[in-house]
């Protein structure tokens, strides 16, 4: 498929995969307990002004009155007030190897989104990570899916939080410097278990590479995929991240509740 092809199929594709991310952030917000809200007597630490995509009951009318802004107070929250996020957009993200399962990139967009959902329903701010400004409110779902479609990736910025998602293939992985965010590796399950026996022919990602045996190949690539999964937990803890797994064939709603948990955690 072409760059081209690839592009009209995301863009066709958005409105199913916003709803799909949605979905699976309300799924897992039912079940997280112990998030710090706003409530009767509980201490605020600043107030902003309002901003697009902001939901108006937010607002603090007593305080904006004094003035000639409209203020929102930022309350006492376990995640940072602004999250970047990243997805990984290589060529080997386009993996599935089998029908009904969706790419690395689908599935790594789901959960991008969903996460986003949940941070910002929560009032936080999220933003594409050097692509986008921060967005604030739910209005910032769809404008974030655009910006992820349209193929928009960057590198984190160097002082803000980043939670990042990718097979990560590549021999050293690099991390944000910038402590108390996530690395979400996710794969295939045929990247994962090495399947295949007999004559295998490996395309897709450069020149076709044959196996005459593959199942005698099985053991090496274990190992190096192995080695591969240590230098990103290395390289995620290093920067003060907190690595993750996820497979393609598993519950997405699992990766996420795990991911939004690390964050919390900090």
């Amino acid at each position: 498929m072409s760059e081209v092809a690839q592009a009209r199929a995301l863009a066709a594709g958005l409105p199913r995969l916003l709803l799909a991310a949605e979905r699976l952030a309300h799924v897992v917000a039912a079940g997280v307990h112990g998030r710090r809200r706003a409530g009767a007597g509980e201490a605020f630490w600043q107030f902003r002004d309002f901003q697009e995509g902001d939901e108006a009951r937010r607002i603090d009318w007593r305080r904006s009155a004094s003035g000639n802004r409209l203020l929102l107070r930022e309350r006492e929250a376990q995640v940072p007030a602004l999250c970047l996020v990243r997805l990984d957009d290589t060529k080997s993200m386009r993996f599935a190897s089998k029908d009904g399962l969706p790419t690395k990139w689908e599935r790594a967009a789901l959960l991008l989104l969903a996460l986003s959902c949940l941070l910002l329903e929560a009032g936080e701010r999220v933003a594409l990570a050097g692509v986008t400004a921060p967005m604030a409110g739910r209005a910032g779902l769809p404008k974030l899916a655009q910006a992820l479609a349209a193929g928009g990736t960057a590198k984190a910025e160097p002082k803000a939080r980043c939670v990042v998602f990718g097979d990560f293939l590549e021999p050293a992985p690099v991390f944000g410097t910038a402590p108390g965010g996530a690395v979400m590796q996710v794969l295939d399950p045929a990247e994962c278990d090495f399947p295949y026996t007999g004559r295998v022919v490996f395309e897709g990602f450069g020149a076709p590479v044959e196996a005459a045996r593959a199942d005698g190949w099985a053991a090496a690539y274990k190992a190096r995929l192995a080695a591969q999964k240590a230098a990103v937990v290395a390289a995620a803890q290093r920067s003060g991240q907190t690595p993750l797994f996820h497979r393609t064939d598993a519950p997405p709603a699992v990766a996420l509740a795990a991911l939004y948990q690390a964050l919390r955690q900090v």
